[in-house]
């Protein structure tokens, strides 16, 4: 049996698409086919439904998904066992939000890469739901996120603490001198805020519906980097996550206002689906994230 025919199965089952699965290995849409037929043949059972366009995986074919993941998980092992134990190379994928991107990464990527020089790293950036799903479909080895805390029998979660999103002005703006200020008095200033379904800002944009508040930002951007640079100018409120600011803030250039009532805690997490084989280099990243969040 051909352990590519087994690899090209379960890459089409998770992404539930065979030109998907081909672009991502590399073949051509018709080298797949074969592939699946070959094993289909060999097995002497059908592993997809086909009605038109669309393609479900059999009873059959589920039973060897899991044989399957099971066998690309010990050929991994048995790649990395194979090589030199202190020198890790390979690649690593990594789903992370936009905020975390722009403020823990740049410092981990760097350390990380002159530490194993040998490792390619991949980044990919979405909202939190879109980076589950190619987690899920092993389109990422692991996701680092804020949101509230996510929980699913799949998966596996190494890392977990607390972060606060917080309401950010310039700094020496008229509202950070007060002690509190009214979540209806906040909700009157011009906002800076990132793009609708981020998680953080799902908090804000639900408490304006539930309230029907007139509410409205200036602007809308995905770069809290632009973000936190345009409140450095003098310009607009925000909402975002603490670690976004925590540079600016230590150096006085924008301050948080306290708004009465008001207590949004989400967290920031490091998921991976558990039939995922932890390689050397992923292992070694999610350490160097976790040390560096200490």
């Amino acid at each position: 049996m051909e352990i590519r025919n087994l690899i090209t199965f379960l890459r089409v089952v998770e992404l539930q698409n065979f030109t998907r699965a081909a672009e991502q290995l590399g073949y051509s849409q018709s080298t797949v086919t074969v592939q699946i037929q070959q094993l289909e043949q060999e097995l002497n059972i059908k592993l997809f439904e086909r009605i038109g366009k669309q393609i479900s995986v059999t009873e059959k074919g589920w039973e060897v998904f899991q044989y399957a993941k099971e066998i690309r998980n010990l050929t991994e092992k048995i790649t990395y066992t194979a090589r030199e134990q202190n020198h890790i190379k390979g690649k690593i994928c990594i789903g992370v939000i936009e905020s975390l991107l722009c403020s823990a990464m740049p410092e981990i990527l760097s350390e990380f890469h002159k530490k194993y020089t040998d490792v390619e790293l991949i980044v990919k950036t979405n909202y939190v739901d879109i980076l589950i799903e190619m987690m899920v479909h092993n389109e990422v080895d692991f996701i680092f996120v804020i949101d509230r805390p996510l929980y699913h029998k799949e998966w596996i979660k190494p890392y977990m603490e607390k972060e606060e999103i917080l309401f950010f002005a310039p700094f020496g703006h008229s509202l950070t001198k007060k002690n509190t200020v009214s979540i209806q008095e906040i909700l009157k200033q011009p906002f800076i805020l990132t793009e609708k379904g981020v998680s953080y800002r799902k908090e804000l944009d639900e408490y304006v519906e539930k309230n029907a508040v007139e509410f409205k930002p200036f602007l809308e951007i995905g770069d809290t980097r632009i973000i936190v640079e345009l409140l450095k100018k003098g310009q607009g409120i925000s909402f975002l996550p603490k670690i976004a600011a925590a540079k600016e803030m230590e150096s006085q250039k924008i301050d948080v206002i306290n708004v009465e009532n008001w207590n949004v805690v989400m967290w920031k997490q490091i998921i991976y689906h558990k039939n995922k084989y932890v390689t050397p280099q992923m292992s070694a990243f999610i350490n160097m994230i976790m040390q560096k969040q200490q």
